[in-house]
């Protein structure tokens, strides 16, 4: 009798601990699904850089010269302001993360909705091997936290954050012209 409720304590024991293996067991992370880009280009690829904002009736231009710097795409253009500019502004424009694909095939209907039939940002690319990329961004989403883009040639419409367009815009409106005591 002894022998046996030794064995049944023993296999509610075993049991037991099977079960808490089991149920304390981690949790695998859920995968991520890595972020759409809208276009992807390494920054060291960019030649030359343009954005206007068709509302304002503004827009500016930069090229890069054989000594890798930026410069306003000028007769006699100076140099940009590195302290504005920095590395960041050709890292923007080499392509950003899209929040998400808003519509993969947008009728006519859409782009008006979205803004893109009268854009409120059009910027071109010039690649060293002579690519173009040319995209063009819309309204704010009603959320305000996101703009609408897509590539001109598409008809697939993203979303990026709202403080991408922001600093691009400020580029146009804001020029990182130099300081008079840098020229």
């Amino acid at each position: 009798m002894r022998l046996r409720t030794i064995l049944v304590m023993g296999g509610i024991l075993v049991s037991l601990g099977v079960f808490f293996y089991i149920s304390s067991r981690p949790k695998p992370e859920p995968t991520v699904e890595p972020r759409p880009f809208v276009w992807s280009v390494e920054m060291e690829e960019l030649k030359h850089m343009a954005i206007s904002l068709p509302p304002e009736g503004k827009n500016e231009a930069w090229v890069k010269h054989e000594d890798k710097y930026w410069y306003f795409d000028k007769p006699e253009g100076p140099k940009v302001n590195m302290k504005r500019w920095g590395g960041g502004i050709p890292l923007i424009l080499s392509g950003p993360g899209a929040e998400r694909l808003i519509a993969g095939n947008a009728t006519d209907e859409q782009l008006e909705i979205y803004g893109l039939k009268d854009p409120k940002m059009k910027i071109g690319l010039t690649l060293e091997n002579e690519n173009t990329i040319n995209i063009e961004v819309g309204d704010r989403t009603p959320d305000g936290q996101s703009s609408y883009v897509k590539l001109v040639d598409s008809r697939a419409v993203y979303t990026v954050d709202y403080t991408w367009y922001e600093v691009l815009e400020r580029l146009v409106l804001e020029p990182p012209y130099p300081e008079p005591e840098d020229k």
